[in-house]
């Protein structure tokens, strides 16, 4: 069925209308969401978000389980009772928040240790906190790039990367594309103060891998900095969880590492790690962590001890990985398609934004919750399900998801 409206026709560059006109057209969608019954989005939550969470329904209002796949908690750290109880630990201590920046005031013993500790893990000499993923990649592309410098950026990374970008110039550079790296390198050189290639470790929306070895050593060979996203990496990836870098044996070789704390560590923050000259400048021109109050101490110590466990518990992580290449080996043998995905990131490529919406809304009913990822966070061409595998998980329920696949396919014949 052809939808009237998409999310694009109302934007800024879209209607010629101020603001408030705009947000009155925008009605317009949202109707269309609910006469499709295509209210997918904004469902709300009311329990943690475990494989079995509790969401309200958007149309009859009631609560109901439902198996979820929603939550990037890949190893389950957000509900583990250590975790808990070195937050609430931390609240009795320090108190719920630190109502400060941390250049004047706000920056506490225990955010210096986990600094420390993120710098170890990562193989970088320095790490400096940030109180959201997000404004990490904000502000530290902020304080580096300017109007003289340049950045060569995957088409693959996250939206707070080019929103740190708006204030310098920007090429893209095609997904994982060396060859076009390393000539756009060749022809930029000189001309700019500062140049920055950034890419991810893990891609968001393909699950895929950046081929960091090959861009580190056409940046090398460039003497350019390079900036890797390793929001989905860290903890996941690599011998000891260490992320990318461990994955590729190239620990201490990549200039900065960028993160967030709400994944593997199950909070909420991020991180920058690189040198210590180069963390140092981050302290007073990251405006994101300047200007922004700390994290908070229960943030802080949950993650500090969700960090303690990564590193002794490798159990943790080997069951991911062995609900990974389950989930993986099933949706293979039915001849779903998801990409190129090596990560616990699985897209169900369906290559229709009505479509997604509509298996979205048929596994709600069965109660399975999973993301229906659509323009313009992808192209329409490129429209999936997302589906995002924890430690938590068990095998029944990710027999369950495929078997709900399965059933919707002969309805709407998406494979």
């Amino acid at each position: 069925m052809k939808e009237e409206y998409s999310h694009k026709d109302f934007t800024i560059p879209s209607l010629d209308t101020d603001a408030i006109d705009r947000s009155f057209q925008f009605q317009k969608y949202i109707d269309q969401l609910k006469n499709h019954d295509h209210e997918i989005y904004w469902i709300e939550a009311c329990s943690a978000l475990t494989p079995i969470m509790k969401i309200k329904d958007n149309r009859s209002g009631n609560v109901k389980d439902v198996i979820s796949f929603v939550s990037n908690d890949y190893l389950g750290m957000s509900q583990r009772k250590e975790t808990i109880q070195a937050g609430i630990d931390a609240l009795y201590k320090y108190g719920t928040g630190v109502c400060a920046a941390p250049i004047i005031g706000g920056y506490l013993d225990i955010h210096k240790e986990l600094e420390n500790k993120i710098a170890q893990f990562t193989g970088q000499e320095d790490a400096l906190l940030f109180s959201s993923g997000f404004g990490t990649n904000v502000g530290t592309l902020n304080a580096l790039l300017g109007k003289n410098d340049l950045a060569l950026v995957d088409t693959g990374v996250h939206s707070s990367v080019l929103d740190g970008l708006r204030g310098t110039n920007v090429k893209y550079i095609g997904h994982n594309d060396l060859d076009y790296l390393d000539f756009c390198l060749g022809k930029v050189r000189g001309n700019y103060k500062t140049i920055v290639v950034i890419v991810d470790g893990v891609y968001s929306q393909d699950g895929d891998l950046g081929l960091i070895p090959e861009i580190n050593i056409i940046c090398k060979k460039h003497k350019v900095i390079l900036l890797v996203d390793d929001a989905h990496g860290i903890g996941v990836f690599g011998n000891n969880g260490r992320g990318i870098a461990e994955h590729y044996n190239i620990l201490g070789e990549i200039d900065i590492i960028t993160g967030t704390l709400s994944k593997s560590f199950g909070s909420v923050g991020g991180f920058a790690a690189g040198s210590k000259q180069m963390i140092q400048y981050l302290r007073y021109y990251a405006n994101t962590t300047v200007f922004s109050a700390s994290i908070i101490p229960q943030v802080t110590c949950s993650v500090l001890k969700a960090l303690e466990i990564i590193n002794a518990e490798p159990q943790v992580r080997n069951k991911l990985w062995d609900n990974v290449n389950y989930l993986r080996k099933r949706l293979q043998e039915e001849g779903f398609s998801t990409g190129q995905s090596e990560s616990p990131i699985f897209p169900i490529l369906i290559r229709d934004d009505y479509k997604v919406k509509e298996v979205t809304r048929l596994l709600l009913e069965d109660n399975i919750y999973t993301i229906g990822i659509v323009y313009p966070a992808v192209r329409s061409k490129d429209a999936r399900i997302r589906i995002s595998v924890t430690t938590s998980h068990e095998i029944s329920q990710l027999d369950k998801l495929v078997s709900s696949l399965c059933k919707i396919n002969e309805r709407l014949s998406f494979k």
